[in-house]
């Protein structure tokens, strides 16, 4: 997981090197309106990580989705915020010598974000995320039986999303993200681990109108 977000970084960083060559172009969106309204949705490539080890416990990546609305304003044209409301599934697969299981949780998402945007094909983004659990469900693979487990995971997340976004033709955007977790959300454990969401995110966007 770490390989990966440095990996994100560096492109981040590219791209931010490339963009600022790009902007001394100064092109000129005069006509554009200020605010932009759109939906998305893609799919997240979910887990949880803990810094208290868990050398006992095998977890792994799963697929979920997500979804929903955007809203942005630009101060300038180059700078903007945008909100978002998302439904988003996150959680992990996780093993260890009494269980098989993936925990299936569905949060409703707020990320607040910062967009550099120096010219019109590319912005980068970056700010905090705030989520409510809303449904925690456990499954077991080897019989199938599902457990709810909302008592085992708190009502509250929050996340450090960073990203860049691709401003195509026909109002279509493509966002490639990281949110990285920034508190515990699993409450159930004995020894107190502290595991936190993280997750890739891929979605793709339709601009209803604005930038």
């Amino acid at each position: 997981m770490k390989k990966h977000i440095l990996i994100l970084m560096l492109t981040s960083f590219l791209l931010f090197t490339f963009s600022s060559t790009e902007a001394q172009k100064k092109y000129h969106r005069k006509d554009d309106p200020t605010f932009g309204l759109g939906v998305k949705a893609g799919i997240n490539y979910a887990s949880q990580s803990t810094s208290s080890g868990a050398a006992d416990v095998d977890v792994t990546s799963v697929l979920r989705m997500n979804g929903g609305v955007y809203a942005n304003y630009f101060f300038f044209d180059f700078l903007a915020v945008q909100p978002e409301l998302m439904l988003s599934g996150k959680g992990l697969h996780w093993k260890d010598q009494f269980s098989d299981a993936e925990d299936i949780l569905t949060y409703i998402e707020m990320p607040i974000l910062i967009k550099y945007q120096p010219f019109k094909l590319l912005n980068i983004h970056a700010g905090p995320e705030f989520g409510y659990r809303l449904n925690a469900t456990q499954k077991n693979l080897d019989n199938g039986q599902k457990t709810d487990i909302k008592n085992y995971y708190s009502n509250f997340d929050i996340g450090l999303a960073l990203g860049v976004e691709a401003n195509l033709p026909f109002r279509i955007n493509l966002t490639v993200r990281y949110v990285m977790g920034l508190n515990t959300v699993y409450t159930g454990t004995e020894n107190n681990e502290k595991w936190k969401n993280n997750y890739f995110q891929i979605s793709a966007g339709y601009r209803i109108f604005g930038k």
